[in-house]
This record gives structure tokens, sequence and C-alpha cells, in this order.
């Protein structure tokens, strides 16, 4: 009986030391799993063999680059790029955006997209970041290669098993086959954080949600005879009754066994305090596996008898890849959930490809300048193979709502309060359409404009802009804060234009346009301070057509208060129109001038943003005018009509004589604290440099300035706190030509006005 107790513990031990079949499985945790990657250097640097690989959610997508041939330092290289970090905070990468359809800013705060049919409850968000960049990035580097092995997961590089949530069904989804992109995709849902995605007709979500830790369904599917399991997750503590987020969690997210469910096995923990989105601590995360995996090395290397040298992996990596090809897709199918074909999305593919194929290049292009069209809410892109050397092109696509309601303004303590609405509409057939109307409404400031965009898809795209717009600035002494008396008005001006431009891009990073409209302008002012409620203001009309051609270049992270990115821009403009302008009480002399201008500007303007440090960041700008306008009937008139220099958004609510001229260079730099991601203190300085200045004659006329006089400085001070809803701000201007120079003001929302008539 001995005997044979001892030969077959003999036998058991043998069997345990001979182990050849080796699974790993990762569990989840956003940016805290990246730990696995450690996990993985550790276990190649030390020749452990990985035979067989699964994970949930992050350690899907570890797993899954793993499993189509990187190296654990490549994708450790790869998540501390900047394309990882901006894929996982959903932005996108320079020359990405299309500038083509980068419509004009306006002061919103909300924009909430409806349908006639639902109003509100289907128009809710349901996801906080945009993954088009996750979803491009995962079709290149997983998608692509995945149809190359008939999208079966036993014959990638390390045959691989991801899962997702069934929210329907209640049950894990185990993927082994399929579009390996959509099945990672799936199983990084983590809800209101991702949109989620339908495969095989179901919804799916993160599979965290019911199976954080696949140890089970990897031995299940495979012949593994030990187990490795690298776990960073952990079940959520019972939900507390003042607790809303844990009451969420716990209905929503069944408890994992985050044990083995086998003896032979390892079960790695990192511990570290990465949070879930901390992605910018990929570093600490990588480490602290490696060193934790480096602790179990002695125990796996007892059981594993078997060793896969780094030149063996290298060399079966390099025959693996080399058998992966570049695809050509020969046609392309965009749909929607309803499997409604999107003409649109096709012929701006066809119209690229001139009925030819379409390369992996062309798709990037067309791909991020689909996701800029309004019309478009999500895509996501799969592949399938309709012969050997054919392949086809699957874009599902979701529309946004036709409808969308725009709600914002600006909300000073200053008097300068603004309100603003728009309502869009925006459809899609064979070419996208778009129609906005709105208005801004206060005191200092009201407009109404109606616009509408028409999207042509052709080889050189073209976007038509027909356009309506009104505006009024009312000035008056607005240096007062909002507890003060204002006095009346000094200065009113009055503008209504028409006309349309055609927008053509330059790639995807730039865009020409050429401008005709036709304007009106009425102005009223006094040509003094001193002035009561009987007095009559000034009055000058101005009529006409203008022309302008424009080439720009904008890639700054936010409309106002920009911390990252540059703007380029290059205007010439022709203006010509007809003045009559009449003399009211203030004036020192009666008249009624009738006159008719004709001139050209030049204007170049530009501004980057550069990352010094995780806390601070330095900006530089600059601006040059050449003006050939000639005077008006007087000095106020000729002021109005002059190109200013405002580079604070602040400026623009003031009317400052000192900051206009026909021509001048202006410049300054910004200097920029990050004390989180979202609350910063920056310091603007400027300085505004005149060739020539319009100025009072002696006799009350009008002139020009000696060349080159003195320049005058712009200083500002701001802590702005960039909420998910606008930017709150406490700013502080130095303006040192002003009788009051130095304005503090606290306020919420965004100084955007619509474009001037003539400037």
């Amino acid at each position: 009986m001995k005997q044979s107790l001892v030969f077959i513990f003999l036998l058991n031990f043998s069997a345990f030391l001979n182990a050849q079949q080796v699974g790993l499985v990762l569990s989840g945790g956003g940016a805290t799993a990246l730990a696995h990657i450690g996990v993985l250097k550790a276990l190649e640097e030390n020749e452990i063999p990985i035979d067989y690989i699964a994970g949930t959610s992050a350690g899907a997508l570890i797993g899954a680059m793993y499993a189509v041939g990187f190296s654990p330092k490549e994708i450790e290289a790869y998540v501390l790029s900047p394309e990882y970090i901006k894929m996982a905070n959903g932005e996108f990468l320079p020359g990405q955006r299309f500038m083509l359809k980068k419509e004009l800013p306006d002061a919103s705060l909300l924009n909430i997209p409806f349908s006639k049919d639902s109003v509100f409850l289907k128009s809710l968000p349901t996801n906080f970041i945009t993954p088009a960049l996750m979803d491009f990035e995962m079709f290149k580097y997983l998608g692509v290669t995945s149809i190359q092995k008939n999208n079966d997961f036993n014959n990638l590089f390390v045959p691989f098993l991801c899962v997702a949530a069934d929210i329907v069904n209640k049950e894990s989804v185990v993927f082994r086959n399929g579009h390996l992109n959509a099945a990672v995709r799936a199983s990084m849902t983590f809800p209101f954080y991702i949109n989620p995605i339908r495969i095989n007709n179901k919804l799916l979500f993160d599979g965290g949600l019911y199976d954080n830790f696949p140890a089970q369904e990897l031995l299940d599917a495979f012949d593994v005879d030990y187990l490795i399991g690298s776990n960073v997750s952990f079940n959520a503590a019972p939900p507390s009754e003042d607790d809303l987020i844990s009451q969420i969690t716990n209905m929503l997210v069944f408890p994992t066994d985050f044990h083995l469910p086998c003896e032979n096995g390892v079960l790695i923990q990192p511990q570290n305090n990465v949070g879930t989105f901390e992605f910018n601590r990929a570093k600490e995360a990588i480490d602290i596996g490696y060193q934790t995996a480096l602790l179990y090395i002695d125990s796996i290397k007892f059981a594993i008898e078997r060793r896969v040298t780094t030149e063996e992996l290298a060399m079966r990596r390099s025959v693996f890849k080399a058998n992966n090809r570049s695809l050509n897709f020969t046609s392309v199918v965009a749909k929607n959930k309803n499997n409604e074909n999107i003409k649109f999305v096709e012929q701006t593919f066809i119209q690229d490809s001139l009925g030819g194929g379409i390369n992996f290049e062309q798709f990037e292009r067309i791909y991020f300048r689909l996701y800029a069209a309004p019309q478009i809410k999500y895509i996501f892109p799969t592949v399938n193979k309709k012969n050997k050397s054919e392949h086809e092109l699957v874009l599902d696509i979701t529309k946004q709502q036709p409808f969308n309601l725009k709600v914002g303004g600006h909300f000073s303590s200053r008097p300068v309060n603004t309100g603003f609405v728009g309502l869009g509409y925006q459809g899609l057939s064979e070419s996208g359409f778009s129609l906005d109307l709105g208005s801004y409404f206060g005191k200092f400031y009201g407009a109404a404009f109606l616009r509408s965009y028409f999207d042509i898809p052709a080889k050189v795209p073209l976007r038509i802009f027909p356009y309506f717009v009104q505006n009024r600035w009312d000035y008056f002494l607005s240096f007062n804060n909002f507890f003060q008396e204002t006095t009346p008005s000094f200065l009113v001006q009055n503008e209504n234009y028409f006309g349309a431009r055609i927008i053509m891009p330059i790639g995807n990073k730039y865009r020409v346009s050429t401008d005709f409209r036709g304007f009106y302008l009425r102005d009223e002012y006094y040509q003094s301070e001193n002035f009561t409620g009987a007095d009559t203001a000034d009055i000058t009309y101005f009529d006409g057509q203008s022309a302008i051609f424009k080439f720009e270049h904008n890639t700054l992270n936010r409309k106002q208060w920009s911390t990252r990115g540059s703007a380029f821009s290059c205007s010439f403009r022709y203006i010509q129109g007809r003045e009559q302008s009449i003399s009211g009480s203030t004036s020192p002399i009666d008249y009624d001038v009738r006159k008719f201008h004709r001139w050209i500007n030049l204007t170049i303007e530009g501004e980057r943003y550069l990352k010094i440090t995780d806390f601070f960041t330095i900006g530089y700008n600059g601006k040059g005018v050449l003006n050939s306008q000639s005077l008006f009937a007087n000095y106020t008139a000729s002021l109005l009509a002059m190109t200013e220099f405002s580079p604070l958004p602040d400026a623009q609510t003031f009317f400052m004589e000192e900051y206009r001229a026909p021509q001048y260079l202006a410049g300054g730099g910004n200097f920029i604290f990050h004390f989180t991601n979202f609350l910063d203190f920056r310091i603007d300085a400027h300085f505004f440099q005149p060739f020539r200045q319009i100025v009072r004659t002696t006799s009350g006329g009008v002139g020009y300035s000696n060349v080159l006089q003195q320049g005058t400085p712009m200083v500002g001070g701001t802590l702005v706190f960039h909420s998910p809803i606008g930017p709150l701000r406490f700013s502080t201007n130095y303006f040192p030509s002003q009788n009051q120079p130095l304005t503090a003001q606290l306020s919420y929302g965004y100084v955007i006005f619509e474009n001037r008539a003539t400037r």
C-alpha cells in the first residue's frame, strides 16, 4: 500500500514538473490593468512559454495585442505613446480632425440632440468619450490581422479568447472567433464611458460586469496544464445608503471569483494605486506588474520545465507577421442597425478612390473625415473576406439624432451678460445637409443667424455654406461691475450681411475657402462722452460687398482658453461699399457725407501651445495686418470700420481705440499652470504695435498719426475651471491706456460672437 502511494505521488509530481501547455488569464481594471504588460515582460525574459491567453476588458486588449504578435516591449511602447493616451481620452491625433467640416464656434454650453418622437430619454449620451481613434487603432492592429487568419482566434500567434457582457440575458459571451477588433471592443465597453456595440444583434458591454477573470473559460476552451493568472481587480464593497455609485455598481456588476479554478497554477496580484482612468500613469502600473511577477518566477520555473528563448519568440513573431499583408478594400458597405445603406458614406469612398481599390492610408483619411460630419455619431469598422485577394470594408454607422438644441452664453459680474440658444437639423442621403438657426440676446450683444451646410462627396469634397447674420453691439461704459449703474450707450453697431462660402480641404489639416457677401451696416455714436438723453447721435451707413479668400488650420483643444494644439490663418479680403454719414447734436460740425470706399485687407495670425511639463505649458501668438482702408467721414466712423486686436476674450467687450489701426504687428505669450486636468492658472501678455493709427486732427477732423508711434501692452491673469459644461473663471485684465486700466470679473461661459461683416 505504501509503495503504491509513493508511486502515485511520484507519477503526479512528474506530470506536474513536465507540464507543457501554459495558459495566461488577465483581469480587467482599466489603467490599473496595464500591470499585465509588466507580468508579460517578466515571463518572457525568464523564458516562460505562453500557449494560450484570455482576458477581460483592458486585459482583453493587452491579451489580444500579445496574441497578434506584439512583444511585451512593443505593447509597453504603445501604451506609453501619445496615440494610446489620446485613444484612452477619446481624442484625435494631429491631422486626423477634418478641418473642412470644422464649424463656426458659438457660445453653446450644452448640446442636446433629439428626434421628433423622442425628445429626452433617447437623447441622453451613452458615452463620456468619443472612441473614434480607439476603434481605428483596434481595427488597424487587431481586425486586419484577424481577417487574414480567417477570424479564428486559434490561428493567431497565441490562441486567444475574451469575454463581454450580454445585459439582456444577463450572461457572459465568450469570443473565440469573429472580428477580433469587435470582440475586444465589446469586452472593453465600460458603461457610460464608451458607447456599446452590437455583435450578432446583441448589445454588448464590458466583460467585467459578469466575469472579470475568465480563468474557467480558458480552461474549458484549451488544453491547459498550468495556469498563470494576473489580477488587479476586486469585487465592489457592499452598497451604503448614502453612496449612489456603490448602489449602481452593485446593481450592474456580478461578483467575480478571482481564485484559480485548478491546482496547477499561480495567481499574480500586482498591487498599485493607479486609478481606472489614470492612463498617464501607465509606466508606474507596468513597473509594479513586472516587479510583482518576478517574485513568482522561481515557483513558475519549478512547475514548468519547458522554456522558450527570446530568440525563438522573435523568429516566430517575424514569421507570423511576414504572413500578414496590407489589405486593399475592393468594396465598401455602410449600414446602420436597421441595415439601411448609408449612400453618403459609400459615395465618399467611391469618389475618393474613383472606382479603384481603397488602401489603408485612404481608409484612414476618409474614416476621420466621416467622423467630422455632424450627421454621423459613430462609426465601427470591420472587414470581410470576399475571396483570397479581395476584401470588403463594412462600416456600421450610427446616425446623429436629426435635431439638436444648443443652450449657452456668457454670464458675468460685469454688465455684458449674453444668452445663447440654437436649433439645428442635419440630414444624410447621397450628400450631407444641415441647417442651423440661432440667437444671442443681451443688453451688450444680440444676434440672429440662419445658415446651412451642403457637404458634397467628391475626390476633393466640397462644403457649400450659405448664411444670413444680423449683429448688434451696444457699447456703454462697461468697465463697471455688476452692482454699479451703467451710463447710457455711447456707441451702437448694427450689421446685416448674407452670402455664401465655398470650402475645400487641403488634406485633413487645412482648408481654403472663398466667401462672397453683401452687407448693410448702421453705426450710431456720440463724438463726445458728454451727452444727454436729449442729444441725437451721429449715424454712419455703409452698405456694399465683400470677397474673402482664406487659408486656415486649427487643432486647438478648446474653443476658448486653449492649452494644446495650434491655429493659423491667412486671409485676403476685398471690400467695397458706399458710406453715408450724418451728424448728430454732439458733432463739432454739421455734415452729410456720401463717399465710395474700396480697400483690401491682408491678415495673418496664429497661435501655438507647447507642453513643457505636466504642470506647465507655454504658448505664443502673433498677428499682422495690412489694410488700405480709406478714412470715413469722422474719427469714430473710421475707427469702427478698422481692424482691432483683441486676443483676450474680455477685450472684445470693450471699445478701445488704442488697439485699432490700419496696419499693425502684435503678439504675445501664454504661461499656463495646470493644477489639475480641469483647473488652470494662466498669464496672457500681449503687445500691440501699430505702423500708423487714426487720430483726431486739431480742427476736429480725422487723419493718420506718425509712423511707428509707441505701442500698447495688454495683460490678463485668469484662474479657469474647465467644467464639462463650460469654463468658470475669475479674470483680471490690464489695459493701460484706459481711465480704469485694471478690471476684474467672475464669469461663466464663452465670450464668442458671430463674425463681423467687414472685418
